[in-house]
């Protein structure tokens, strides 16, 4: 619930009471959004950003769901140029569970290793062989599927299908396929060229690709993730569905014969084995102040060693672990912003003209309250 700001005279005492009026909320709405949220119990929470991220040629944009400083998947766009062995330009827009894939420099367009994570910075290590992409009602278990692009509202559960095939031998049949691509120009045309495999060595998937033909709407990427290996498994064990947390990626497709867009998005449902619906937001990580954005004001709240709302990090305590939440989701509900991950003994930016509206803010409030005292 929400503790609304109020003051009282007794009435007993013989002194006039008051409240807050629309006059003294406009100055509130003015200054700032003052709230505080009393957690009465554990529950399932939905966490999300809703920053824009653009992803344009040899591109990509980070999604870190729990805001831990760990990439948890990343939408990626390669570019691959086939001319010289007489091919194609071909473009692709891939989901990756580790940055060991791509045509930028430094990594590799055929992996084989995908054990690994993205850089933990400090965490431990999501377990991503459970890092998977949501494929809508396939035919059977068996069926090799484009991961689906999902309307706003769409289940991402236990319920639902997942799998994740990249690699040299899809459903053990020693056949390549990358199918973890949102767009797909390429359909193995680059395994041939530069791979050293043959047209009968590339496996046909039951679908195509399918954010194709939806260019500037938003579709949702659904996923399956085991953050911090939280459910404790470890390869060959692998956890149940209900061990294992879901959320969703928006993307617009801005331009399909480039496979560029927008990353529109992104949010998770924080107890294990919690469906999610696409699209849905809840708690935005970084909202200290609970006014639906991440930004200054939020900043001078942590600064102040306040009490936190919307903390994921380390509830209860403000730490430079709740000053990383903010920067990676600064901007979320607002124009979106950057900042730079501290350090133990790191230099704290001043928040500047900001802090000062805020003080000029708190300063109507209080010159108001004093025309109201001297009035009565």
């Amino acid at each position: 619930m929400k503790r609304q700001l109020s003051a009282a005279r007794s009435q007993s005492e013989g002194q006039p009471s008051f409240s807050l009026d629309r006059k003294l909320a406009s100055y509130l709405a003015a200054s700032a959004s003052i709230g505080f949220a009393m957690a009465t119990e554990a529950k399932a929470v939905v966490y999300s950003n809703t920053n824009v991220q653009n992803v344009g040629i040899n591109g990509f944009a980070n999604i870190d769901f729990n805001s831990d400083g760990q990439t948890d998947f990343q939408i990626d766009h390669d570019r691959v140029d086939l001319t010289p062995q007489g091919g194609p330009v071909v473009n692709y827009l891939q989901v990756d569970k580790n940055d060991a894939n791509g045509a930028s420099p430094g990594e590799n367009l055929f992996p084989t290793d995908f054990s690994k994570s993205f850089a933990t910075n400090g965490t431990v290590a999501n377990y991503t062989a459970n890092s998977s992409y949501l494929v809508q009602d396939p035919p059977s278990s068996t069926s090799v599927e484009y991961p689906s692009a999902l309307l706003a509202g769409g289940e991402i559960g236990p319920n639902e299908s997942f799998d994740f095939q990249e690699g040299d031998s899809v459903q053990s049949s020693m056949k390549t396929g990358r199918f973890n691509r949102l767009i797909d120009q390429d359909h193995g045309q680059a395994d041939v060229a530069l791979n050293g495999k043959t047209p009968d060595q590339i496996f046909t998937p039951n679908n195509s690709p399918q954010f194709v033909g939806a260019q500037n709407q938003v579709r949702y990427l659904g996923v399956r993730m085991d953050l911090n290996s939280a459910s404790g498994a470890q390869f060959p064990q692998f956890p149940t569905p209900d061990q294992l947390t879901y959320g969703w990626v928006g993307i617009k497709i801005t331009n399909e014969a480039n496979a560029t867009g927008q990353v529109v998005g992104y949010g998770y449902e924080s107890t294990p084995g919690t469906a999610i619906l696409a699209g849905q937001t809840g708690i935005t990580a970084g909202d200290y102040n609970n006014d639906g954005k991440v930004d200054a004001r939020d900043y001078i709240l942590w600064r102040s060693g306040g009490t936190l709302q919307n903390e994921t990090a380390t509830p209860g305590v403000a730490t430079i672990e709740d000053y990383n939440v903010w920067r990676i989701n600064f901007g979320s509900g607002v124009t979106a912003g950057s900042g730079t991950a501290l350090g133990a003994g790191s230099a704290v930016p001043e928040p500047g003209s900001l802090l000062l509206s805020a003080i000029t803010g708190l300063s109507l409030i209080a010159a108001y309250f004093c025309r109201r005292l001297r009035s009565n």
